[in-house]
């Protein structure tokens, strides 16, 4: 028996409570024995009395000790489940532990990861933003380079063409206007056609509403010429090509006028339309209607220009857009698409069907009809032979 134990050390108090019981009562027997000489036998008889209580309450905590030892190994194994209970729970505080740990981490990586990817995302966007920023300063500053040249370049352009033989027009500029000008309206650029003055001028501005601008410019226009009262009733204002796609309309009638909004590339078509005019010996005797007739195919030429100028400008600008998209695929498939495309041939014309075409209207006209409306590509004999191959078997 474990000498530390409750029940051990009651045991030990009870054989030593005892022993000092009997030592007592020996004590007092020999001392009432001393004393009263013939009252042994009673005092024996109280001693014995005393004797039974003390092995009675001896007993009774004898009986207390077996039932304190009873609920010792009752508590002792309630202890013991208890132990392993709080073994198993330890342990798995541990693993929960450990795995709040490995989710701790796991969370701190993903959480640096995506700090990365928001810094690469913020950094490629910061980027691509320059580079758009950039590309739409160069185009800015080249727009700006050649609009700020535009009236110098307008003005030399026109007097280059009006020095060929095929135009041969006497030209004046605001330097050198002709002798009955009084210097308060002073035209960019003109030119002489029968016998009054034709005005071009060159019209820019970086105003936000270019339409509005252009507007403007055509009723001071009209009240400067109104005053001379020396100039054709048509009127070109020369602007820019890219300028044209921000306009919705071209064409501005201003009693008496009629002003015509024009890129240069529209100038020498222009300038052609208005020589073979002047080339009639009596283009001064048409009558008003010849005339309008003569300015309305004049202005048919211009607006299909400017039309088609204006188209080449808008796909111009979407074909730029869609490049631009191209560069933000992945890099590898844009490697492929750049190696496919070096094998693609560039397509060639034929010198002799490019002439054939451009000489001739017959000849457009009969390949677009080819185009809409196919013929069997079958040889006429081929045909004769199917017919009798058909009527012999017949």
């Amino acid at each position: 028996m474990d000498t530390r134990s409750p029940c051990a050390t009651l045991w030990r108090m009870e054989y030593i409570f005892g022993a000092l019981i009997l030592c007592a009562l020996g004590f007092l027997i020999f001392k009432q024995f001393r004393t009263t000489g013939g009252g042994v036998d009673r005092e024996i008889g109280k001693l014995q009395t005393q004797l039974e209580d003390v092995r009675k309450e001896k007993d009774e905590l004898a009986g207390k000790g077996k039932e304190l030892f009873s609920r010792f190994k009752d508590q002792e194994s309630e202890y013991k489940v208890k132990l392993r209970e709080c073994d198993d729970l330890r342990d798995q505080l541990r693993k929960y532990k450990e795995s709040e740990e490995r989710r701790r981490l796991e969370h701190d990586e993903k959480l640096q990861r995506l700090d990365r990817a928001e810094k690469s995302f913020e950094e490629e966007k910061m980027r691509v933003r320059r580079e758009d920023e950039e590309r739409q300063k160069k185009i800015l500053e080249e727009r700006d380079r050649m609009w700020n040249d535009h009236e110098q370049t307008v003005v030399a352009y026109l007097a280059d063409l009006c020095s060929k033989p095929e135009y041969a027009f006497q030209a004046f500029d605001n330097t050198n206007l002709p002798g009955e000008f009084d210097g308060s309206f002073k035209p960019d650029f003109l030119i002489e056609f029968l016998g009054q003055y034709i005005i071009f001028d060159a019209k820019i501005s970086r105003s936000e509403n270019f339409q509005n601008y252009i507007s403007d410019q055509v009723k001071k226009t009209v009240k400067k010429a109104k005053e001379v009262d020396m100039f054709y009733s048509s009127i070109f204002l020369v602007v820019p090509t890219d300028a044209i796609c921000m306009l919705k309309s071209t064409v501005y009638y201003e009693q008496p006028y009629t002003f015509y909004v024009v890129s240069p590339e529209a100038l020498a078509p222009i300038l052609s339309s208005l020589k073979k005019i002047t080339a009639y010996e009596l283009a001064d005797q048409f009558d008003p209607q010849e005339r309008e007739n003569i300015v309305s195919l004049i202005a048919k030429f211009d607006s299909h220009i400017n039309a088609r100028n204006t188209f080449d400008v808008i796909f111009a600008q979407m074909g730029a857009e869609v490049l631009s998209d191209a560069r933000k695929i992945n890099p590898e498939i844009a490697r492929e698409v750049e190696l496919r495309k070096q094998k693609i041939r560039i397509p060639t014309f034929k010198t002799s069907e490019v002439k054939k075409l451009i000489g001739s209207a017959d000849a457009r006209q009969d390949t677009i009809s080819d185009l809409v409306s196919p013929k069997a590509s079958i040889e006429k004999s081929r045909v004769e032979d199917v017919k009798m191959s058909l009527l012999a078997d017949d």
